[in-house]
């Protein structure tokens, strides 16, 4: 009976990790809207979102520690609960980004280059779809192929980061006022970053489930 329960809490701390994994989906999405433009109740939203992803961060890291005293898990519990203490913190660092791009990108009265703003949203935009298939990993049972998928993209997504910061930065005007440019650099190094801590969530999935997307 210790053992059924113990199952079903674990099952369930997992869907928290997914949960809390959607709403950093959501919360990257409304970053790539504000590096677009987007006005309204972007930045509210976000800031919501990102108060959301801290609250389930906590409780999650709580739900484990309990799980640990309640039983001592088996080899394969012992990894799902150490693979979830893992990706809460890349979702809470993915969160905490997203969160910054939104608040550099809602401070710019107007963009420096609007055509780079536009690739650095599509940027994001690819992005947010391999942090999607990251937290799809956590959902099947075919960890390892969505994790080789996201680690596939990797390289390129990187580069395409790496080339737009680099056109951003042959942007950067003469003495003035340059707040909008070196935000737009900061935003991508931020979705760089993201793009790290995805791999890492969608890896976490694979070992967790005691497979390997490394190739």
């Amino acid at each position: 009976m210790m053992r059924k329960h113990f199952v079903e809490e674990l099952e369930a701390v997992r869907q928290n990790l997914i949960d809390m994994g959607e709403n950093t989906i959501a919360l990257l999405a409304e970053a790539n809207r504000a590096i677009a433009g987007a006005n309204g109740d972007t930045a509210e939203h976000a800031s919501e979102l990102e108060a959301q992803t801290d609250h389930q961060h906590r409780m999650i890291h709580d739900q484990c520690l309990s799980l640990i005293t309640l039983q001592a898990p088996v080899a394969r519990d012992a990894r799902l609960v150490t693979g979830i203490l893992d990706a809460i913190v890349d979702l809470e660092l993915i969160g905490d980004y997203a969160y910054e791009i939104v608040t550099l990108s809602t401070s710019m009265s107007a963009s420096p280059s609007s055509q780079e703003a536009i690739h650095l949203a599509e940027a994001g935009g690819k992005i947010k779809d391999l942090l999607s298939a990251a937290i799809d990993a956590w959902r099947t049972e075919n960890a390892a192929d969505r994790a080789g998928f996201v680690r596939s993209h990797q390289a390129a997504m990187r580069a395409e980061c790496e080339a737009l910061y680099e056109k951003l930065s042959k942007l950067l005007p003469g003495p003035g006022d340059v707040t909008a440019y070196v935000n737009l650099l900061l935003v991508c190094k931020h979705l760089e970053r993201i793009l790290r801590h995805a791999v890492c969530v969608a890896d976490q999935a694979a070992d967790a489930a005691g497979t390997s997307a490394v190739q």
